[in-house]
């Protein structure tokens, strides 16, 4: 459960970053648990335009995760219906943005940071997306030697696991009794700590991408990015709008899967960790020595 001080803290970030609309709906999110577009309707007093706007951007940076589960409607029919949910995690790790990418300047080279501050500045892009905007900074943007190098580059990040793909646009979230919990990475450590997987854990969880495609370069029919090639022609903007907005605002299915990347939070926590670690360690030996 996060307490008023950390959502007082996540409410500052999300204004400063977004502006204040988007920070009343993730504040409704943060203090009510998961809504839907309805309720965060009623409870913004906003209108609907602008808190579908403010999820779409607040889904866009990895703020809020989308899922859907199964309610008794009117009826007495079984209706899934979408819900929102803020993760809190994501939003602290927005302060962290300049460590993680001190991290990526260190262990790779420039080119690899300026892909990654790409991902920081927009929260999600397909690799199209990423060459464009790598080609926009250059001469030669359209030239296929820039492309391949942003490709090479990308697959560094890749290979070191500081970039992952997205999380489903809205996994469907079963009751808890029916949850196979052994298949997923985040009842596995709630296990090994002997507490209740939480419900943030649980839809994390159904949405993140088995580990074999987490960090692979292929899409799902085999080939190399197949579906980030059909999006080539538009402007980062439009086609970061296009793709990602779009597909989770609709939560619809393409007929090519459109594959969006992210920073990896998980690795660059990881990394972070180990260095206080070592750090304790250096600093054990040089006073007991």
């Amino acid at each position: 459960m996060v307490n008023q001080y950390g959502i007082k803290f996540s409410i500052h970030l999300i204004t400063s970053h977004f502006g204040n609309l988007v920070a009343k709906v993730c504040e409704n999110l943060l203090r009510r648990g998961p809504l839907t577009l309805q309720s965060l309707i009623r409870s913004t007093e906003l209108t609907p335009l602008q808190v579908k706007n403010s999820l779409l951007i607040l889904i866009q940076h990895n703020c809020v995760q989308a899922f859907s589960i199964e309610q008794i409607g009117a009826g007495g029919n079984e209706v899934k219906v979408t819900q929102y949910l803020a993760v809190f995690s994501n939003i602290l790790h927005r302060l962290r943005f300049p460590k993680f990418l001190a991290i990526v300047s260190q262990e790779l080279d420039k080119d690899c940071e300026e892909i990654f501050e790409g991902l920081i500045q927009h929260g999600r892009l397909t690799l199209d997306q990423i060459c464009d905007r790598a080609g926009s900074d250059k001469s030669g943007g359209g030239d296929s030697n820039v492309r391949a190098a942003v490709r090479e580059n990308f697959n560094k990040l890749l290979n070191a696991r500081f970039i992952e793909r997205c999380p489903a646009p809205e996994p469907f979230l079963e009751p808890p009794t029916e949850t196979k919990s052994s298949n997923k990475r985040g009842a596995k450590s709630a296990k090994l700590d002997g507490a209740p997987e939480t419900e943030e854990q649980r839809i994390i969880a159904a949405a993140a991408p088995i580990e074999v495609l987490r960090f692979s370069n292929l899409a799902t029919s085999g080939t190399d990015f197949d579906a980030d090639e059909d999006v080539s022609g538009s402007s980062v903007g439009e086609k970061r709008k296009h793709g990602s907005l779009e597909l989770n605002e609709e939560h619809g299915s393409k007929d090519k899967e459109v594959i969006l990347w992210r920073v990896n939070f998980e690795e660059f926590i990881r990394c972070l960790r180990h260095k206080v670690k070592l750090h304790c360690i250096i600093i054990f030996i040089i006073i007991f020595r």
